[in-house]
């Protein structure tokens, strides 16, 4: 501990790595960002023996700095590339969908029948269709699916 005590640069150093190891049993990446702090203060003690007290407002302000900047420009659940991802049907069977053709089961009537696409059957609405009718999915409304004659 004497050792830690009279270089205080090993003290950042070491908890700069301690934080990477949590960094990477989390994976949230806030303790990447702190451990940037601890790192430059390590660095800055190694080349200009900074006192106790600059050193821990090095920490603050550089901390504060790259967690402010992380928030800033990480991705939001709201940005654009998850609304591509969204859009494109990544991840959703029933976006896929949308484009193939098909053969009414159940007879569109009252603006609602049922079709069968691969194994499973499915809610349809649409104009009224006779069975046997070939239709188009043309948009996918939450489980139904909406769909118009060939």
């Amino acid at each position: 501990m004497d050792y830690l005590n009279a270089h205080p640069a090993w003290w950042w150093l070491s908890l700069g790595i301690a934080l990477l190891i949590i960094e990477m049993l989390s994976g949230t990446l806030i303790f990447f960002f702190i451990s940037v702090g601890a790192f430059l203060v390590a660095l800055l003690t190694f080349g200009l023996n900074l006192g106790g007290v600059a050193q821990g407002v090095v920490f603050a302000l550089t901390t504060v700095a790259a967690v402010t900047a992380w928030r800033r420009f990480r991705p939001n659940p709201g940005d654009k590339v998850e609304q591509l991802a969204a859009a494109s049907g990544l991840n959703s069977r029933l976006a896929g969908f949308v484009g193939r053709e098909a053969v009414l089961e159940e007879a569109v009537s009252n603006g609602r029948g049922r079709v069968r696409l691969d194994d499973s059957y499915w809610n349809v609405v649409g104009d009224d269709l006779p069975v046997g009718s070939r239709v188009r999915i043309v948009a996918v409304e939450g489980m139904i699916l909406r769909v118009q004659a060939l």
